[in-house]
């Protein structure tokens, strides 16, 4: 293959990585993809240049300079934009990407090292891994921020780009010594760069669906799983230890209509993160819907699971919030049902739903255990007659002042 083809592939890689950069950036707030637009249409400049300077064009130290030094922004412009992509944010400290890159091109053009095609190919080169090196340590180091399968696509893309600019500096060092000739490493380069493209379009792609899902499963307001991730979570075959726990708010509704829908919503989102606190991460918690929650617990006894029941209990007691003048003192109702083997999901949850109804009557702010082994079908016009509640060792009656009253 003869230099023009090289050098026009090598120009299109980066007017195609230029592209596919500005037009995800119109469609997308990423943060680097403007950085790394630039970048790749500074090296086709540079790249173009080059070309128009082997045809004798332009004066052999214009193009040669020119190209050098354009080329070498460039690469510190789209390492910038790499390390903004992977980290989601802009820090001052990138610009040293930038400055590095100018001061190396002040020191090749004092030196005149420019003038040399093997020194300036040899130091280009270099340059070129070292950014591309930096790119790598940054996606890798992020990986555990934003853990998604491009990554990996555009970790080796450019393991592999740093990999081949490497061999081409060699090559043009050690002629004798490299152990790929420079042209044909150079020409696996241009093939990670349309991969480089590829990944960052695709790495844009996935964070806009992970947001999406994401979006879909969290209730708004509270910023906790909603009532469909909560149900979708839970298994279709359950174990011995399994149980439901389910929350609701005491009187919530003259909260509301005492204070205000946005002092409601205040006490809402606080009573929500103090349960989901409380609960821990390995718990599944949602919101189904008003002041109603509910928690899959798995390896429970009917003890343990009362006792996680309690912990939420007294940690909502413990929570106040100011309303002008006076002090809002939340409490809550649980009710427990731990499986037996004698019901499905649906029933279980049920049965939670009756403790917690008998909770509520039993004077709020304690928590019931589902006791009765019946199935719910064989006496369904009570409630009480399906469920024979416990009340815990710790339920009490709320405390004068609270609004649980």
């Amino acid at each position: 293959m003869d230099l023009a083809t090289v050098l026009l592939l090598h120009k299109c890689s980066f007017i195609v990585g230029a592209i596919c950069c500005f037009y995800v950036r119109w469609r997308s707030r990423e943060p680097g993809l403007d950085f790394l637009a630039i970048g790749d249409g500074l090296l086709a400049v540079a790249s173009t240049l080059a070309g128009v300077g082997e045809q004798g064009i332009l004066p052999y130290e214009v193009w040669t300079f020119g190209s050098f030094s354009i080329g070498v922004t460039g690469y510190a412009l789209m390492a910038m934009g790499l390390v903004q992509l992977s980290g989601r944010r802009r820090k001052l400290t990138d610009c040293l990407l930038l400055v590095v890159a100018l001061s190396l091109s002040v020191a090749v053009g004092y030196m005149h090292w420019y003038a040399d095609n093997q020194t300036r190919a040899a130091i280009f080169n270099a340059n070129t891994a070292a950014f591309l090196g930096v790119s790598c340590v940054v996606i890798l180091r992020d990986f555990f921020l934003d853990r998604l399968p491009a990554r990996w696509g555009l970790l080796a893309s450019l393991a592999a780009a740093m990999g081949f600019s490497t061999l081409v500096a060699v090559g043009m060092i050690f002629p004798q010594y490299g152990p790929v000739e420079p042209r044909y490493a150079f020409f696996m380069l241009i093939i990670c760069h349309f991969s480089v493209a590829l990944f960052v379009v695709v790495l844009v792609q996935e964070r806009a669906e992970t947001q999406l899902r994401r979006l879909a499963n969290t209730d708004v307001l509270t910023g906790i799983p909603n009532r469909q991730h909560f149900l979708a979570s839970v298994p279709n075959e359950f174990k011995e230890g399994d149980a439901f726990i389910m929350i609701d708010i005491d009187h919530f509704k003259s909260v509301n209509d005492r204070y205000g829908h946005e002092t409601g919503d205040v006490v809402l989102v606080g009573v929500a993160q103090a349960i989901a606190a409380a609960a821990g991460r390995t718990v599944t918690f949602g919101r189904l819907g008003g002041e109603e929650f509910a928690l899959f617990l798995r390896d429970q006894t009917e003890e343990t699971a009362v006792a996680k029941a309690e912990q939420i209990r007294g940690t909502v007691n413990a929570l106040t919030f100011a309303s002008g003048t006076e002090t809002i003192v939340p409490s809550v109702s649980a009710g427990v049902a731990v499986w037996r083997g004698d019901c499905n999901a649906q029933k279980l949850r049920d049965r939670a739903d009756q403790a917690l109804y008998l909770a509520k009557r039993g004077g709020r702010d304690r928590v019931e255990l589902y006791a009765n082994p019946q199935s719910t079908e064989e006496h369904p016009s009570s409630a009480a007659a399906t469920a024979v509640a416990q009340p815990s060792s710790g339920s009490r009656h709320p405390r004068p002042g609270e609004l649980a009253a």
